[in-house]
């Protein structure tokens, strides 16, 4: 028998955000102190015929936005689409591999 999924609460994203931030280098930790945000919950779409989750979003750089994904516990980068909601993204892991993705240069702005 399959378990429902509840989304992360806030204390949880809290503490698992505070967990990683502990593990992080001190220069990784000087790139994600640069990006980050106060926390917010975009809306986002997983699958084409899924409904609305939301995700923390807890960086951003110029349109990239990094976020944790509770569902698959892990952290990535994307960017929202013109309505605000997110539909394509990639996870990447630990929170270090999101900080040095969204720190790369792009040309998506």
């Amino acid at each position: 028998m399959a378990m429902d999924w509840v989304p992360v609460s806030k204390e949880k994203f809290e503490a698992i955000l505070t967990d990683e931030l502990e593990t992080l280098r001190p220069e990784v930790i000087r790139l994600y102190k640069q990006y980050t945000v106060q926390p917010f919950q975009p809306p986002c779409v997983r699958e084409e015929n899924s409904g609305i989750e939301h995700v923390f979003v807890l960086a951003k750089k110029q349109q990239r936005l990094l976020y944790y994904d509770d569902v698959e516990e892990d952290f990535g980068v994307a960017i929202l689409d013109g309505d605000g909601v997110l539909r394509n993204w990639g996870n990447y892991g630990p929170l270090v591999r999101a900080v040095l993705v969204l720190d790369e240069d792009s040309p998506d702005g």
